[in-house]
Parts: C-alpha cells; structure tokens; sequence
C-alpha cells in the first residue's frame, strides 16, 4: 500500500477524531456547570487507573500480535522449509526448518506469556470486583 494512501487515511482519522472531540465537548454547555436536575451525579474517573487498564491492554494486544507474527513466521518457514529440501539443495531447506523451530520456539514463548498475562489480568479484575462490593 503507497504510503500517501496510509498518510491520509491517517489524517482523516486524527480529523475526524479532533471534530468529534470538538463537537461532544460542548454538551450540556448551556448549564453553566450546573448539574441537570434529576441525574445522579457521576463518579470521577481515576486517572492512574484508566492509565493503567490502557496500558495493560496495550501491552496484551502487543503480545498478542507477537504471537500472530511468529505463528505465521514458523509456518512460511515450514512451509518453505520443506519444499526447499523436497526439490532442491537440502541444506537450505534445512536451514529453514530450523529457522522454523526456532520461530516456533519463540511463537511458545510468547504465547505463554500472553496466556499468563490474560490470566493475571482476570485475576486483576476479579480481585478489584471483589473490593468494590466488599467495600460498599
């Protein structure tokens, strides 16, 4: 894909997304600040905590594509691997299919990683559920 084609794409999403922070802004603007009579107040928003639950799904979904990308890197190279050593130099076919498991290796790795985050981060939630509802 050209990349002026991605540049734009991309202006048009920061545009988009700056107009529509434009136009939600200023909702309810003619209140003064005042509460709307009748609504329950809202509760704030902890900032460290929202800082924190983005980066914990950044930091998966980045394991997560980790994981895609040698997953499909172990099955080109297998692929390649043994066509290579079927039809032509074996020596090349089988430095592909070790390239392979070594990839394969890595796509364990950090799929584990991934899995153990996961699970930690249940846990990180069911933990906080638990607070909240003890707490009041």
């Amino acid at each position: 894909m050209p990349w002026a084609i991605v540049i734009r794409l991309l202006a048009r999403l920061a545009a988009s997304l700056f107009f529509w922070r434009l136009a939600t802004s200023r909702r309810r603007a003619f209140a003064g600040g005042q509460p709307v009579p009748g609504a329950t107040p809202k509760a704030r928003i902890d900032a460290e905590a929202a800082v924190m639950a983005v980066r914990a799904s950044i930091l998966l979904t980045w394991r997560a594509l980790l994981t895609a990308v040698f997953l499909t890197a172990t099955a080109v190279l297998m692929v390649a691997g043994v066509t290579i050593v079927i039809l032509s130099p074996r020596w090349l076919g089988a430095i592909l299919l070790a390239g392979a498991v070594a990839t394969g290796g890595a796509t364990w790795f950090e799929g584990r990683v991934l899995v153990v985050a996961a699970r930690m981060r249940s846990r990180r939630r069911r933990d906080e559920r638990l607070r909240r509802t003890t707490a009041s």
